[in-house]
């Protein structure tokens, strides 16, 4: 029997216009507020899940993690404006929500712990990365609910990869600071997703425990590289849509 609910969008089957065609999810982006709203009730009909069960963060590029109970059911399901502030994690062991992501070429990480049936969320693009975002949001399951790192499987939704990713200088030197010199940094190029794995396995999650929700021949796809099935912000200009990553108690 499963117990969770869990699943990344593509940009194929809304009503969405050009820039946003077809399934955007995000209601900030400049898109028509029906449209968004029928895709949202589209993709919540395939999971089988309540659209009015979906909660979201502001996703500010912090560190900010919330701890979100059946109470908060609904923040940011039919408007930007009433998302969780000031979070991009959020974690829960309700039920009732689904808890969900915006991304465009960010890192959406769910997280299972299949034994105290807890689960989380994070939004990490590279200055979450470098707060830590994605490890905090695991500890916060540990410190809130009782969760052990070794316990937890995350899946890394689809990102931009290092093969689109060019970075300035200043940002090469902060990862290099806070990673190493070669961890994952090639050139001008990051590797936004090797620094979200490097920081999950320091504070104690199994390798073996991490994974792609997408990928082909074992290589994550690049939200860049597949302008068919993902928004790139970066690819496409910074206007575009977003594709939504959710998790559910099941």
């Amino acid at each position: 029997m499963r117990f969770v609910i869990s699943a990344v969008s593509t940009r194929i089957g809304g009503v969405s216009q050009y820039p946003y065609h077809t399934l955007n999810l995000a209601y900030h982006v400049g898109d028509a507020r029906g449209a968004v709203a029928e895709n949202r009730q589209r993709f919540c009909d395939t999971l089988g899940i309540d659209v009015n069960s979906l909660v979201l963060a502001q996703q500010i590029h912090g560190d900010g993690i919330a701890v979100i109970d059946e109470s908060q059911a609904g923040c940011g399901a039919h408007r930007h404006e009433d998302a969780i502030p000031c979070a991009d994690g959020m974690i829960t062991r309700s039920p009732s929500i689904a808890l969900s992501v915006l991304t465009a070429d960010c890192i959406p990480m769910l997280v299972i712990d299949p034994v105290r049936r807890v689960i989380g969320i994070a939004h990490v693009g590279w200055k979450g990365a470098l707060r830590m975002t994605a490890a905090k949001t695991v500890l916060k399951m540990r410190d809130t609910f009782g969760s052990m790192q070794g316990d937890c499987l995350v899946s890394l939704g689809p990102s931009i990869g290092p093969c689109c990713y060019e970075v300035k200088a200043d940002v090469i030197s902060q990862f290099q600071h806070v990673f190493g010199p070669a961890a994952c940094i090639t050139g001008n190029r990051l590797d936004l997703r090797r620094a979200v794995e490097m920081q999950l396995v320091d504070i104690g999650v199994e390798e073996r425990n991490i994974s792609s929700v997408v990928a082909r021949h074992d290589v994550p796809l690049c939200t860049a590289c597949n302008l068919d099935l993902f928004y790139s912000h970066r690819a496409e200009g910074g206007r575009t849509g977003r594709m939504m990553s959710v998790i559910k108690l099941a």
